[in-house]
C-alpha cells in the first residue's frame, strides 16, 4: 500500500483564527533528492485525488507552491481558481514570458501569492510592475530584518493596499506581536502549529469481511459446523486458519487437517481471536504495508498481554481484554482517528470505553501493556500496584505475551 502523504500548515488572521492552509510536500522515501516540480505534482494529486481537498482543508483556501517550470506549463490550469492559491516561489525569473503568464493567471481569476519575500525580491517585482497581480505577499521573518519587515509594509500600504500581507516563519510571540503591530494581515509559522502530516489508509473491504464473520460467530444461535462451512468457502482463509492452528503458538500434538476439526477445537471465542489475527496479517500482506509490521506485532503483543492480565483479575472478560489490546494500534496502522474506526467496526461498549480512554479495568490493562512495551517502569510500578498485582505476575504476563507473538510470527 502506498502512503498518501501531505502536510498542512495553518495560516491565521489577526485574531489567530484559521484563515487558510499551506499544503506542503512530505516524502516517505529516504534520502530522496529534492525535486520542486515533483513535490508540487504530488501535493496536488494527494490533496485533490487521494485524500480529498475537503477532508484536508474544509472550506478554507489552500496555498500550494509552484515552481517556474510548472507555472509556465498548462498542467494545472484545469484546477478551478476558487480551489487553490498559486504560491510563486521567490526564485522565479521574471522573464517576459513569465510576466505574461502571471497576468494571464490573474485575469483567469487565480489568486497568486509571492513566497519568501525579502526587500531585494520586493524591489525586483516592483520594478517588473507585477505586484499588483498578487493577492498575497509573504514576507520571510527568518531572513529579513525588523527594518525591512516594516519597510515592506509601508511600501505595500502606499503602492498596493489591496494586497494582503502574510508574515511567515513566525517562531516567537515577539515575532507575532511585532508583525501584528506594524500592519501584517495574516500569519504563519511554527509558533502557531508545526506542520501536521496527513496520511491515510482505507480500511480494506476484506478486513471488514473478517470483522463481519466475527460478528456472525457472536450470534448465540450459530452452530460451529455452519461456521466451518462458511470458512471453507474461502480457500485462502481455510489455508491460513489451518496453518495457524498447527503453529507452535498452539502447541498441537497432532496435526489438524480439516476446517471442521479446527473450528470445533478452537471454539467460538478462540476462533474469533484467530480471525482478528488473520485480518491484520492479510491487510499487511495484500496491501504491501511492510512498514507497519512492527505495529502489527505490537497489536498482537498488546492483545495477548491484556488477555493475560484479565485472566488474573477479570477471567470473564478475557476476550474483551484481548480485543482492546488488538484494536489499540489500528489508528496508527490506518492513520485514522479512533472514533472514525469505531463507527466502522461497531464494537461493544466495554471495548469502546477502554479504547476511548474512559476509565475502566480494561483501560488499565491497556495502559500497563503499553507502559511495559515503552519501558516506562515508573508507570508499570504504579499500575501494577493499582491493579493489586505482583511484579512477578506482570513479568509472567509479559513474557508469555512476547513468547506467543514470537511463535506466531516464526510459524509464518
Amino acid at each position: 500500500m502506498s502512503r498518501v502523504l501531505v502536510a498542512k500548515q495553518p495560516i491565521l488572521d489577526r485574531q489567530r483564527k484559521l484563515y487558510a492552509y499551506e499544503l506542503l510536500y512530505r516524502s516517505d522515501r529516504v534520502n530522496q533528492l529534492w525535486d520542486g516540480d515533483r513535490a508540487t505534482v504530488e501535493v496536488v494529486i494527494n490533496a485533490f485525488l487521494n485524500i480529498g481537498i475537503d477532508q484536508i482543508a474544509g472550506h478554507y483556501p489552500v496555498f500550494i507552491n509552484f515552481t517556474e517550470t510548472l507555472l509556465l506549463s498548462e498542467r494545472f490550469e484545469d484546477v478551478a481558481p476558487q480551489d487553490i492559491v498559486i504560491e510563486i516561489l521567490e526564485d522565479v525569473q521574471l522573464t517576459p514570458r513569465m510576466i505574461t503568464k502571471i497576468k494571464r493567471l490573474k485575469k483567469r481569476g487565480y489568486r497568486l501569492a509571492l513566497d519568501d519575500v525579502t526587500q531585494s525580491i520586493y524591489n525586483k517585482w516592483e520594478k517588473a510592475d507585477v505586484i499588483h497581480c498578487l493577492t498575497y505577499l509573504k514576507v520571510d521573518f527568518l531572513t529579513t530584518t525588523r527594518f525591512d519587515q516594516e519597510r515592506i509594509v509601508k511600501q505595500m500600504q502606499l503602492h498596493h493596499p489591496s494586497v494582503s500581507l502574510i508574515a511567515e516563519k513566525i517562531e516567537t510571540m515577539d515575532d507575532f506581536d511585532f508583525a501584528k503591530r506594524i500592519g501584517y494581515h495574516l500569519f504563519q509559522g511554527f509558533f502557531f502549529m508545526e506542520p501536521e502530516v496527513l496520511e491515510t489508509f482505507e480500511i480494506p473491504a476484506y478486513y471488514l469481511s473478517y470483522i463481519n464473520l466475527v460478528k456472525e460467530i457472536e450470534r448465540n444461535d450459530v452452530e460451529l459446523l455452519t461456521l466451518a462451512k462458511t470458512i471453507q468457502k474461502d480457500l485462502s482463509l481455510s489455508y491460513k486458519l489451518l496453518k495457524l492452528i498447527n503453529s507452535p503458538a498452539y502447541r498441537r500434538i497432532q496435526k489438524v487437517n480439516f476446517i471442521e476439526r479446527a473450528v470445533v477445537l478452537l471454539g467460538q471465542q478462540e476462533l474469533k481471536k484467530w480471525l482478528y489475527i488473520l485480518a491484520l496479517r492479510d491487510m499487511s500482506e495484500k496491501q504491501g504495508m511492510a512498514h507497519v509490521g512492527p505495529l502489527i506485532k505490537s497489536s498482537y503483543y498488546r492483545a495477548k498481554m491484556c488477555e493475560n492480565l484479565a485472566e488474573h483479575l477479570l477471567p470473564h472478560q478475557t476476550q474483551e481484554a484481548f480485543l482492546v489490546g488488538y484494536f489499540s494500534q489500528l489508528p496508527a496502522i490506518l492513520r485514522q482517528p479512533m472514533d472514525k474506526l469505531l463507527q466502522a467496526l461497531s464494537l461493544n461498549d466495554t471495548i469502546e470505553t477502554a479504547l476511548t480512554e474512559r476509565q475502566s479495568p480494561l483501560t488499565d490493562f491497556l495502559r500497563l501493556a503499553i507502559s511495559y512495551e515503552q519501558v516506562d517502569w515508573q508507570a508499570v510500578d504504579v499500575l501494577t500496584e493499582q491493579l493489586n498485582l505482583t511484579e512477578a505476575d506482570v513479568q509472567t504476563c509479559y513474557k508469555e505475551a512476547n513468547g506467543w507473538v514470537y511463535t506466531l510470527f516464526k510459524a509464518n
